[in-house]
């Protein structure tokens, strides 16, 4: 067991994670930053939106924003947190590792979740070749870099047919493509789509085909070996939780989403531990996420000053 009784854990380093530790850290914190490794937009290409740091590689920020935290006293140590569970007020626990490995403990005052979601992706051979440059799951992340072009879209049902949408800020050029699957569909919304000139097609897809040399999608062929000439394809599958740390704790869900509940201070259902990013129901991009974390910091703070110190 840890002899040391931090002021704040935080687990997961993306941009909410690392944003919030370095403003806890600048606080002058005693403050643990566990880093996984595993980044949502790992296969990103570059960034897009983020002010002063347009088109930075996901690594290539985390890594400057690991330094800045380690510059100002914040501790970063790389492994998975297996298990969190509160001890007493003002006292959490995480756990990391497993039977499989060295099992570590290791105890603070509060504890932030910023571990993120993971979407589910295609199941299609050359996906891996395409993602991050021209096959993409965020239209508010990577729409601007597809004005103009021929774009598929990926998904089913109702949500599907509003993410195709939306993408109609950038092009006319769309085409949504079911796999087989219409899902929820009405078809008040296939005759909307209709009359804005979006086909959709049900077939289901083989491959994805392109230059593999430059990452650029060139079509997305189908079972019966047609093939649809497209310059990007978005997807739209759905998320998951990336952790369940926030189940062992007991944070209630937002009914609407269905992403970790947070008060206007980013605290949880359960006092003393809070979340950010986007495992929280907000826009999921990373200049947001690194707001909400560097909120989440400045509430954590707060909240370990003592009463006597407090105005």
């Amino acid at each position: 067991m840890s002899e040391q009784l931090y002021d704040c854990i935080v687990v997961g380093a993306g941009p909410a994670g690392l944003s919030a530790a370095l403003f806890l850290a600048r606080y002058r914190r005693r403050v643990l930053t566990f880093h996984h490794n595993n980044p949502r937009n790992i296969y990103s290409h570059g960034v897009h939106g983020f002010l002063g740091h347009h088109g930075i590689t996901p690594t290539e920020l985390l890594a400057r924003g690991r330094d800045e935290v380690t510059q100002h006293g914040g501790l970063i140590v790389e492994g998975c947190v297996t298990k969190a569970e509160r001890v007493a007020d003002d006292h959490f626990r995480v756990t990391t590792g497993d039977e499989k490995s060295d099992v570590r403990t290791f105890e603070t005052r509060r504890l932030l979740l910023a571990t993120g979601l993971r979407d589910l992706t295609p199941d299609c051979p050359g996906f891996r070749d395409f993602y991050g440059a021209s096959v993409f799951h965020c239209p508010d992340c990577d729409g601007f870099e597809v004005t103009g072009k021929r774009v598929a879209v990926l998904g089913r049902g109702e949500n599907t047919a509003g993410f195709t949408l939306s993408l109609l800020t950038w092009t006319d050029k769309l085409t949504l493509i079911t796999n087989g699957d219409a899902g929820d569909m009405t078809q008040d919304t296939r005759a909307r789509l209709e009359r804005l000139r979006i086909p959709i097609t049900n077939q289901t897809i083989a491959k994805l085909e392109g230059n593999t040399d430059t990452c650029q999608l060139e079509r997305v062929r189908f079972d019966d070996g047609y093939a649809l000439e497209c310059d990007a394809l978005f997807f739209n599958l759905g998320t998951e939780l990336a952790s369940d740390l926030h189940r062992m704790l007991g944070c209630k869900l937002d009914e609407e989403c269905g992403l970790i509940w947070v008060d206007d201070e980013r605290q949880t259902s359960v006092k003393g531990v809070y979340a950010a990013g986007d495992m929280t129901p907000q826009s999921q991009l990373a200049i947001v996420a690194a707001a909400e974390g560097a909120m989440a910091a400045i509430h954590i703070h707060k909240s370990l000053i003592p009463e006597e110190r407090r105005v």
